[in-house]
């Protein structure tokens, strides 16, 4: 036989079991035994089987219990079971077929018959099980396992399809991309069992709105999905369709006790007008959708060519920030912090900057998100951490006062294995003491579900605090901003985002909400540092508010290393006003 088979003989009686074996010897099977029921159906469990040939009176679990244990038994409900009996009762039988078995033989064995009987058996179960095979490879080929929806593959089938189909009777057919507006923070915060939940009532969603146009719904990865559909009212169906499914989506869902509340972001575009070609629409579709989310999410956008413009200037800016290290195009600014009491310059803040030969000076809010996006932040901020440290003890060792070095971290940084070493071998290549350096953390890094990796966070904390780091939370206000992590994690101060502070004291909301999160803060023992303040008016708010640090563009804005240098240098030991 070209693949060998496995049979499981249950029998109670050893003559019976060597007469078996004896009879299929020369066939080429692999012959497994058990001596009771029991045994019988745990070898079945350890070694699945081709068949079972099973006899009917045994001692305690008979085989017609055993046949019906293995029929409730998902695993193997569909291995073939041969009784053997020397009862040549219709009766017996009938209970037999009532249990589950396949096929029935009597003793003593025709050796014949036996062989002609199990040679069958085997290889039409074979034959099942390598149709059951084809069909679950063909099955994951085409269809997303956790959703149940066509995956890319079979979109992308499909939509070849649809577009033949179009061609011919002169329709329009309508790819519109979407995927969850900070769909991460669900699954860093409330955990993947969490978010893996959410995509699958999503794709349901999804699935009954667009019943009525006959559309295909499709998840091509991570928390992506694809609708396809064709029309020939282009501006009624597919408006209507696309705030249908922003309605739809936002939706609160309630998952493990969390209620929660969603929105999503859609590209579209159109055939022919935005292209011919399958994967041509999914990528314009798509860059639409890049499009949409960063004009505000929960919205949609359509296609233009002047988005090919846009992703141009991405897949280039893409390619150049992987040199930005090795090319020394990097640079580290920083804007001082002041004492608001004393109008001293306590610390300052490192910011990144790429000075880029050609486009000049970057804004770090055009390529820090594609380098989170492209995993270099990892490296990028490492070197930035040591930049910073190394040129603060080298004003320390010039003989300027010391002063605090306040670094970001990203949530990628946050969640590599590697951090604590990190930082600690920048502190060793800087020479710095841990006591002048400052980790800024948003509010999203603290935000993880009970068990081990809220216990990681803290732990790490507490072992940066311990030596001497101080720890703050950035653009408070402006996430979470909740009071029980405030109280379990090991940190420093608060910083109030530049957002409130800008229309203090005319607004009286921003005003109420900077007056709170003061208040909050000192009642927890932690200090506050004002970002963004740029009028005398919001300076003395701030300091009426007792806030302790101040920081923006009315003491100065974020300084290159040698202008930093030159206003130590002026200032001195005098107060900045």
């Amino acid at each position: 036989m070209s693949e060998q088979s496995t049979i499981l003989i249950v029998d109670d009686e050893l003559v019976s079991r060597y007469t078996v074996e004896v009879l299929l010897s020369t066939e080429g099977y692999k012959l497994e035994f058990a001596k009771n029921g029991e045994e019988g159906l745990k070898k079945a469990v350890e070694s699945s089987p081709d068949l079972m040939l099973l006899d009917v009176m045994m001692p305690g679990m008979d085989g017609f219990e055993v046949c019906q244990r293995l029929r409730s038994n998902p695993r193997l409900a569909e291995l073939p079971v041969v009784m053997v009996t020397a009862l040549d009762d219709r009766e017996s039988r009938l209970r037999g077929i009532e249990s589950g078995a396949d096929d029935f033989m009597s003793k003593p064995y025709d050796r014949a018959e036996l062989r002609a009987r199990i040679r069958t058996i085997t290889r039409l179960n074979r034959y099942r099980r390598l149709v059951e095979t084809e069909e679950k490879l063909a099955y994951l080929a085409n269809y997303d396992t956790l959703t149940g929806l066509p995956n890319r593959s079979l979109l992308l089938e499909r939509l070849t399809q649809t577009l033949s189909s179009a061609k011919r009777t002169k329709q329009n057919v309508v790819v519109l991309a979407l995927d969850l507006d900070s769909f991460q923070i669900i699954n860093d915060s409330l955990g993947r069992e969490t978010g893996d939940n959410m995509l699958k009532i999503i794709g349901q969603r999804l699935t009954k709105i667009v019943e009525r146009l006959g559309a295909t719904v499709s998840r091509i990865g991570g928390d992506e999905f694809i609708v396809m559909f064709e029309t020939d009212n282009i501006v009624k169906d597919v408006s209507e369709m696309a705030q249908c499914l922003l309605d739809n989506i936002s939706r609160q869902i309630t998952l493990n006790s969390h209620e929660i509340v969603v929105t999503s972001s859609m590209g579209i575009s159109v055939y022919p007008a935005d292209g011919t070609d399958g994967k041509v629409l999914l990528k314009n579709a798509d860059t639409a959708l890049s499009r949409a989310k960063t004009s505000g999410k929960n919205t949609y956008q359509f296609f233009t060519t002047t988005m090919n413009e846009v992703a141009l200037k991405r897949l280039i800016l893409e390619n150049q920030l992987r040199k930005v290290l090795s090319q020394n195009e990097l640079q580290v600014y920083y804007q001082p912090q002041v004492e608001s009491d004393t109008g001293k310059i306590i610390g300052m803040e490192a910011l990144i900057r790429w000075q880029h030969p050609e486009l000049g000076l970057v804004s770090p809010t055009t390529f820090i998100p594609v380098a989170e996006e492209m995993g270099l932040i990892i490296p990028i901020g490492e070197w930035v951490l040591r930049t910073a440290c190394k040129q603060n003890k080298i004003w320390q060792q010039a003989g300027f006062p010391p002063l605090r070095i306040s670094v970001n971290m990203s949530s990628k940084q946050f969640q590599s294995p590697n951090l604590l070493q990190t930082i600690k071998d920048a502190l060793t290549y800087s020479e710095l003491d841990p006591t002048y350096l400052e980790l800024e953390l948003t509010e999203s890094i603290l935000m993880a579900e009970e068990g081990d990796e809220i216990n990681n966070i803290i732990s790490l904390l507490t072992e940066l605090r311990s030596i001497g780091i101080k720890i703050a939370i950035d653009d408070f206000g402006t996430g979470y901003s909740s009071l029980s992590y405030l109280k379990r994690f090991p940190v420093n101060s608060l910083k109030i985002d530049r957002s409130f502070v800008k229309d203090i004291p005319a607004d009286n909301d921003d005003a109420a909400i900077t007056k709170a999160i003061v208040a909050l803060a000192h009642s927890l023992r932690l200090y506050v540092i004002a970002e963004g303040v740029e009028t005398q008016e919001q300076l003395e708010f701030l300091q009426s508010q007792k806030c302790e640090i101040i920081q923006g563009y009315y003491f100065s804005t974020p300084l290159c290393t040698k202008d930093m240098t030159k206003m130590l240098e002026d200032v001195g030991d005098k107060i900045l006003r």
